[in-house]
């Protein structure tokens, strides 16, 4: 599926499974303070899909795992530097979810204030990675009793560099993910 929200690439990840025991195996020293988050640096070698090294050739990146603990929330936010990441939650797909308010763009008032409004929910699904568009607000709430972890990618070309409209028309055109 295909939106301006997010983009399911539709390609099972062979990784997830791994990234998923070594951030539940991870020594609590080695999680590190990220916007709010508690991130776990993903190694080369975790990552065993194939089409990740043609992806890191075209648009360098680093990635982690981010843990949201059981019955909290990420409340309404613009990433302030990334424009687009790839994301795939490795637990929790049922209790905890991820969405989008389409009112509410980078420069626009997220400030809490409005009763009611729509949102665009993404249902991750187990060994999916997402194209994630970081400019439009978003949330996240964790209603598991356990904690959320989602492998994400943080590209070195920030918002002003690479956006989430030209990867998704780059990945499109290249299917970079067959190669």
């Amino acid at each position: 599926m295909s939106n301006e929200y997010f983009f399911e690439i539709p390609e099972d990840s062979v990784a997830s499974e791994l990234m998923y025991i070594r951030a539940m195996t991870a020594h609590k020293d080695l999680w590190q303070g990220f916007y709010n988050f508690q991130a776990l640096e993903v190694k080369d070698d975790w990552v065993v899909d194939p089409w990740w090294k043609y992806l890191y050739r075209s648009h360098p990146f680093k990635a982690g795992i981010i843990k949201l603990d059981s019955k909290t929330y990420y409340d309404w936010h613009v990433d302030t530097d990334r424009g687009v990441g790839i994301n795939m939650l490795l637990n929790n797909w049922d209790t905890s979810h991820c969405m989008f308010n389409p009112n509410l763009k980078r420069g626009e008032n997220v400030e809490h204030g409005n009763v009611k409004a729509k949102f665009i929910e993404l249902k991750y699904k187990p060994q999916r990675y997402y194209l994630f568009n970081a400019q439009v607000a978003h949330t996240v709430y964790n209603f598991g009793d356990n904690t959320r972890y989602l492998f994400s990618v943080n590209f070195e070309e920030d918002r002003t560099k690479l956006t989430y409209d030209q990867l998704l028309a780059e990945m499109n055109s290249e299917r970079w993910w067959e190669k």
